[in-house]
């Protein structure tokens, strides 16, 4: 096995591992080599072994996962059927990855937009004004709320749609509707819990356009987000008095 010549820099979980391994080899995430990233993941799994670190079950999970496609691509292959490429789930998930870490990193890289980012103290406070900064860590807490959503919900979810391949084809989900469904929710309401943003949501990917279309509306400066002092639960409000707002500002 060809050795891993280069240098990683940190990585924060097994998909950041695979997304750097994906950007080192200089290949398409489109187009993943298993057989040869399988390889250096693992050899990064042993090497941090090897410095006594912590291996979690998720960096398993995603080896044990990266083997399946592995083995399932060698198999041969009936031309009579069209079978759907082993890696699509996995791109599927690196894409999502990707765009929220972008997202998060965007926030890191540009203070001036985390207006809508705060914690919400003891003692009562003023609305901060417009050139307050957000903390590393309040953004933090707002994923790990959104994480905690995402396995309540994978808790109600039916069978995802690859269970049926073949018969569904892939879900697309628009930013800009779930950015219009949030922001008609606050001009009715004024105010609504996180995990409500949530609420009716039926699959993944519905729930990654959710978290970030909140991303979006921060960013414009239209939402604030603040702790309500209740852990992991946070409160979404409408910053400005005016009810309107130019959706084609949003990308999908």
């Amino acid at each position: 096995m060809e050795q891993l010549s280069f240098k990683l820099d940190a990585f924060e979980g097994p998909l950041d591992l695979l997304l750097m391994l994906i950007k080192k080899n200089k290949v398409s995430i489109y187009d993943i080599p298993i057989a040869t990233i399988l390889d250096q993941y693992l050899e990064v799994m042993k090497s941090m072994e090897e410095m006594d670190l912590e291996v979690s079950s998720e960096f398993l999970v995603l080896a044990a996962t990266l083997l399946q496609i592995k083995s399932r691509m060698l198999l041969p292959k009936d031309e009579d059927e069209e079978e759907e490429d082993p890696r699509t789930e996995l791109v599927r998930r690196l894409l999502e990855y990707q765009q929220i870490k972008e997202s998060i990193e965007f926030f890191r890289e540009h203070e001036n937009y985390s207006v809508g980012l705060f914690f919400k103290l003891p003692d009562a406070i003023e609305r901060p004004p417009a050139e307050m900064n957000y903390s590393k860590m309040t953004l933090e807490n707002l994923l790990d709320a959104y994480k905690m959503s995402c396995i309540k919900l994978e808790r109600k979810l039916p069978p995802p749609k690859r269970s049926f391949s073949g018969i569904v084809g892939h879900e697309k989900v628009s930013i800009k509707e779930k950015v219009r469904k949030i922001w008609n929710g606050l001009v009715s309401k004024g105010r609504m819990l996180f995990k409500d943003i949530f609420k009716g949501v039926k699959s993944k990917p519905e729930a990654v356009a959710s978290f970030l279309a909140v991303l979006e509306m921060i960013k414009l400066n239209k939402i604030l987000v603040e702790d309500t002092g209740v852990r992991g639960e946070y409160s979404v409000t409408k910053i400005t008095d005016d009810d309107n707002f130019n959706f084609e500002e949003i990308e999908d």
